[in-house]
């Protein structure tokens, strides 16, 4: 992803306030954009209010849950700084079954691409 690309989505710039040279290597793609801003922000385990990406993607709920599939498919740590948003209700019984399921799904992708040499 392109540098100046990164800044701007860091700094929340919307498209319509992005500058010319930033949408010109976008290709003048607002959808362009906005499939970065989703990128972006799920590599980056990035909160959804106060971030650009609640304009990209509307619904909250399917924002998080693939920012959780992207991360354990990635092999990427429990984002433990949105266990609040994602674990809702009794916070220490639903975190500890929240990140054994997290855990034991992220145990199964990396065993499946171990390669056996026998």
């Amino acid at each position: 992803m392109n540098t100046d690309v990164e800044f701007h989505i860091r700094q929340n710039y919307p498209w319509n306030k992005l500058p010319a040279n930033v949408k010109q290597s976008l290709g003048n793609s607002q959808r362009e954009y906005e499939k970065h801003v989703l990128l972006y922000s799920i590599r980056n385990q990035l909160r959804f209010r106060n971030n650009l990406v609640r304009h990209v993607k509307k619904d909250e709920r399917k924002y998080y849950e693939e920012l959780l599939k992207y991360s354990r498919e990635h092999l990427m740590l429990y984002p433990y700084h949105l266990s609040d948003i994602i674990v809702k209700g009794d916070k220490f019984h639903c975190v500890n079954r929240v990140l054994c399921c997290f855990v034991c799904q992220v145990t199964i992708t990396s065993l499946q691409h171990v390669c056996t040499y026998s």
